[in-house]
């Protein structure tokens, strides 16, 4: 290292990534510091400056500290990787401990302790911090949970047959068994007995919800804007991809729709791009925290569409990665959905959504996160920009006509919808007024074609 690096370094003192030490006090505490460095960011440990940052050397024997060193680390399970240098200022010896940062599926304990580095602190690990730690460093995943009251027979093989069949290998267990497939997608242990695993249960359980019953998506239309008054309720519930399938149908038959004219046709479209909700339902399903006792939901309003998923983003992913970077919670049921032709990886599926919204000429999602849930929100299309292209069951009627004759004129119009000339001349100019007919000739003997 760098003298003149190493000094600016002592000079700022300690913090998140420096520890100062005087002299090596034992190997149980040099321990617990070379263990928190490589649990958290890695860092640097000094020995031989004061707690004034004051540079007082060390004093004993370089080549003895460096021995006790290497016993400290022989102590932590499994050894980080450090590397040991000796610097002299000013004639005083110093020794450097550069710690590496462990592999995000690595921990290393000290006596079977957890320690991290806070701050300038170091800090045991207790409870549930324990599980935080571990769930965030992916080492304890939910998918990779043995389900202790699950059986063999517990699992749908008709499910199983429907995923082989996306795979293109509908004779698989013509050939093989089922405890053969379960194997080879790591869905089950061998403890020596047979045991299922939870990402088994979500996939082909012939009932997931009897063994994880908050493993479903809340479905729920509300009145208004406000989540009061209830118009529909339902329950996602099945394996993933029916949840999937489940959620979608309900969007379509509840989010607003607007009839639209294009060209002559008379059209339904939704108010959000179905493409870009499915791909925030199968996000929602993907990446959500299993550990979590909460539901999935996804509400939708007069003005907005809402899906929230318990867990907020996994460590290593920011608000400002989003779309840019894939980091899975879940690989296992990733991978699976992903199988099933839901998931393209890369961490398309919000870049995906916010292209949709985009093109379709829509506000770009917003997204709410916390520690606890991620929400992302679809605003509706503005109703004054749809009312712009929509019209009513009359003018529907003439332009309908309008396809097998070439003209139309108010009297036929008025005939026609049994209304009167005003309001024939009315609705007429209206359409006229949106250039979806153009207007030929002036006072009674004009009439109306299809603008082209």
């Amino acid at each position: 290292m760098d003298i003149e690096n190493l000094k600016r370094i002592i000079t700022e003192g300690e913090n998140a990534e420096v520890e100062l030490k005087q002299s090596f006090h034992s190997v149980q505490e040099i321990a617990k510091i070379i263990s928190a460095f490589a649990n958290t960011q890695g860092g640097l440990l000094i020995l031989g400056v004061n707690d004034e940052r004051a540079i007082e050397g060390i004093k004993e024997n370089p080549d003895a500290i460096q021995q006790r060193i290497s016993n400290s680390n022989a102590t932590i399970h499994p050894s980080p990787i450090i590397n040991v240098e000796i610097h002299s200022i000013e004639k005083n010896k110093l020794v450097v401990i550069a710690i590496h940062k462990a592999d995000s599926t690595v921990f290393h304990t000290v006596e079977g302790v957890i320690y991290v580095r806070i701050g300038s602190t170091i800090q045991k690990l207790e409870g549930q911090s324990i599980l935080e730690f571990l769930r965030n460093r992916q080492i304890l995943l939910f998918e990779e949970l043995i389900e202790p009251n699950a059986k063999i027979e517990d699992l749908d093989t008709t499910k199983i047959i429907a995923y082989l069949e996306k795979r293109n290998q509908p004779d698989y267990l013509n050939s093989h068994s089922l405890k053969d497939f379960l194997a080879s997608k790591k869905l089950v242990s061998f403890q020596p007995d047979l045991k299922i695993k939870s990402a088994a249960i979500l996939f082909f359980a012939k009932d997931a919800q009897q063994f994880y019953s908050y493993a479903q998506i809340k479905l729920v239309r509300f009145d208004g804007n406000q989540p009061i008054k209830v118009l529909a309720y339902e329950d996602a519930k099945g394996n993933l991809p029916q949840m999937i399938e489940h959620a979608m149908n309900f969007v379509r038959r509840f989010t607003p729709k607007e009839f639209v004219i294009v060209g002559t046709k008379r059209t339904e479209i939704s108010a959000l791009p179905e493409e870009a909700i499915r791909e925030a339902i199968i996000n929602a399903v993907a990446h959500r925290d299993y550990f979590n006792k909460n539901e999935v939901q996804l509400s939708i309003f007069d003005d907005r569409l809402e899906i929230t998923n318990p867990g907020g983003l996994p460590e290593g992913m920011t608000k400002e990665l989003l779309g840019t970077l894939s980091i899975q919670r879940n690989p296992i049921i990733y991978q699976l959905l992903k199988d099933y032709g839901y998931m393209e990886g890369i961490g398309s599926g919000i870049s995906k959504i916010i292209k949709t919204m985009k093109e379709k000429n829509l506000k770009e999602p917003e997204f709410l996160i916390s520690k606890e849930f991620f929400r992302i929100i679809f605003e509706m299309t503005a109703k004054k920009a749809v009312e712009e292209t929509t019209f009513n069951k009359r003018q529907a009627k003439a332009t309908g006509y309008l396809k097998s004759h070439k003209k139309i004129n108010s009297s036929e119009y008025a005939k026609m919808n049994k209304v009167s000339i005003p309001t024939a001349v009315k609705d007429l100019n209206e359409l006229k007024k949106k250039k979806i007919l153009k207007k030929i000739g002036t006072y009674r003997g004009a009439y109306y074609t299809i603008n082209e």
